[in-house]
């Protein structure tokens, strides 16, 4: 493996470096010549196909292994690394009453910058610079580029925000979603181009580098994504007491999130639970054994990294 993380570091930096002469994705390019290829061949051997049934699957089945072996061997691995929660020894198994006291924190900081930051805190925090333009800042402060996918609009309703092709080392931002989405999915993106495969980790550390970003904007949308994270558990442990912190968020906080949910709402449809279904296998196939629930499993990271915060000061 340390064979495998040395050569990955450096081969990794090498595609980031050259893709990053193009403008648009290389990677999304590729997956659209892949699409058309593939039903123009089943479509030309659609006539030996009829008569040697069997040969179809045969087919399919050697090209997927062959696609998941260079998956493997050029992204892959990473899902195969020592989690940060055995590293630093994260209790997953956090109380309700760790949960509420790290909600408390996300609260009084979502409430107290968006406070500073807006006139009026019944009205949703409206962000300075469009999305260009914290695009390019981000990509600057960390030497990453994030392109904006030129399939957006189909991962909108495949309930995407962004994604990273294990192939190019291109990451992808949906450029439809709601700026205070659009500014976590770029950072959560750029650490999977770091290597960071887990997804609770690249939620957990999405979290951090926003959160510790000198920008107050980029900050409230750091820990108003944990927020959304947090209150999501605690809805599924005790709706009481969702509710109870639920009143704690000021008006203009949960219009901003509200924002958020109406974005998915309005693009979720039948097909949705499909792809859900399918990323949920592809992760738990790849060593996260929660699938899409691993996301959620950021919320150990940051509670034990406030508590270790507050027990520091």
């Amino acid at each position: 493996m340390e064979f495998y993380t040395y050569n990955y570091y450096a081969f990794s930096k090498l595609k980031i470096w050259f893709f990053s002469f193009f403008k648009y994705s290389i990677g999304d390019i590729f997956y659209l010549l892949s699409f058309f290829l593939l039903i123009y061949f089943l479509l030309k051997r659609r006539v030996y196909y009829k008569y040697f049934i069997s040969s179809i699957f045969i087919e399919i089945t050697a090209c997927l292994s062959l696609i998941y072996l260079f998956f493997q061997l050029n992204w892959g691995l990473n899902y195969f690394q020592e989690p940060i929660t055995l590293k630093l020894g994260v209790d997953k198994s956090y109380s309700i009453t760790k949960l509420e006291n790290t909600l408390d924190h996300l609260i009084n900081q979502s409430n107290s910058l968006h406070k500073s930051l807006s006139l009026n805190d019944s009205v949703p925090l409206i962000f300075p610079f469009n999305k260009k333009e914290i695009k390019n800042k981000l990509n600057a402060e960390t030497n990453l580029l994030v392109k904006n996918s030129i399939l957006s609009k189909p991962i909108s309703y495949m309930g995407y925000s962004g994604y990273l092709n294990p192939f190019t080392l291109e990451a992808h931002v949906n450029e439809n979603i709601p700026i205070i989405s659009y500014i976590t999915t770029i950072i959560h993106e750029q650490t999977h181009q770091k290597g960071i495969a887990a997804e609770n980790e690249a939620n957990f550390l999405t979290y951090k580098q926003a959160t510790e970003n000198q920008n107050q904007y980029i900050q409230f949308a750091g820990y108003t994504f944990a927020l959304r994270y947090c209150m999501f558990e605690l809805h599924k442990r005790n709706n009481e007491k969702f509710l109870k912190f639920s009143n704690k968020i000021s008006p203009g906080v949960k219009k901003n999130l509200k924002v958020i949910d109406e974005f998915w709402r309005e693009h979720k449809n039948p097909f949705y639970s499909i792809f859900d279904f399918i990323y949920d296998k592809f992760l738990k196939i790849n060593s996260q054994k929660s699938g899409t629930l691993s996301y959620n499993e950021m919320v150990a990271l940051v509670i034990f990294d406030y508590e270790k915060e507050f027990l520091e000061l």
